[in-house]
């Protein structure tokens, strides 16, 4: 079994802290780090594929904004609200977003499935 490769990046931090031990700690994920600071994406992203990205929502019910565009490209983005009422997916190479609802954690366990050939 290949286990997909998530980037988390949900705010406030701690979310994010839980979803890693959780999801890791099941196996059903490898967590890839990315270096906030002086690092290169592209040249992260060249050795580690990312499959799938978590990401918060904001006030206004949008994916978090202060992620950069680069760091989401070739993989599949989800951004849902911690009150499990909503979320958004976007498939990779994609650039528009698919609401879902309800989106609780059974709904996030299932987004992180990722088959790859």
């Amino acid at each position: 079994m290949v286990l997909p490769r998530v980037w988390i990046n949900y705010k406030p931090r701690i979310y994010t802290d839980i979803f890693k031990y959780l999801f890791t700690n099941l196996g059903l994920i490898e967590v890839v780090e990315i270096s906030p600071a002086g690092q290169d994406f592209r040249e992260i992203g060249a050795r580690k594929d990312i499959d799938v990205v978590l990401l918060s929502l904001d006030g206004l019910g949008q994916p978090d904004p202060d992620v950069p565009a680069g760091r989401l490209k070739g993989a599949k983005v989800i951004a849902f609200s911690p009150k499990g009422d909503y979320g958004l997916r976007r498939m990779p190479g994609k650039t528009n977003w698919e609401e879902l609802r309800p989106f609780g954690l059974t709904q996030l366990m299932e987004e992180l499935v990722v088959e790859k050939a």
